[in-house]
């Protein structure tokens, strides 16, 4: 009776490790092929950092932030997104509230956007 609970246990806990693996896979694959759409297909356009912050997450030992930036496209109205970025810590320190960086959108929902560089000389 015991042996049938620890294995039935072990099961459910296989199976959420499993189920875990493949949503995050799946979401993974979906943001890659996303940013490689807006990349190939964005506007590109200048920004301004309205704040940056950390998420506590990190990838190969580098933080990951959330930066809200205000876009300034060509054509049109500015707007304001947010993405994640992945950014060493030389990148956070000279990106701050005000800084300009280079961004491309997505056209199609302008809350889609990547970050591509630093722009300190874009204005």
């Amino acid at each position: 009776m015991e042996s049938n609970n620890r294995a039935l246990g072990v099961t459910i806990i296989l199976i959420c490790m499993i189920t875990f693996w493949v949503f995050s896979t799946i979401r993974k694959t979906v943001k890659e092929k996303r940013k490689k759409r807006i990349l190939e297909e964005g506007v590109e356009a200048s920004a301004t950092v309205l704040n940056i912050k950390p998420t506590g997450e990190y990838l190969n030992n580098l933080p990951e932030f959330q930066v809200k930036v205000q876009i300034k496209p060509e054509a049109g109205e500015h707007f304001e997104a947010e993405m994640t970025e992945v950014l060493s810590y030389s990148k956070y320190d000279s990106m701050r509230q005000g800084s300009q960086v280079l961004v491309k959108y997505d056209p199609g929902y302008y809350k889609r956007v990547i970050f591509l560089q630093m722009a300190e000389n874009l204005i």
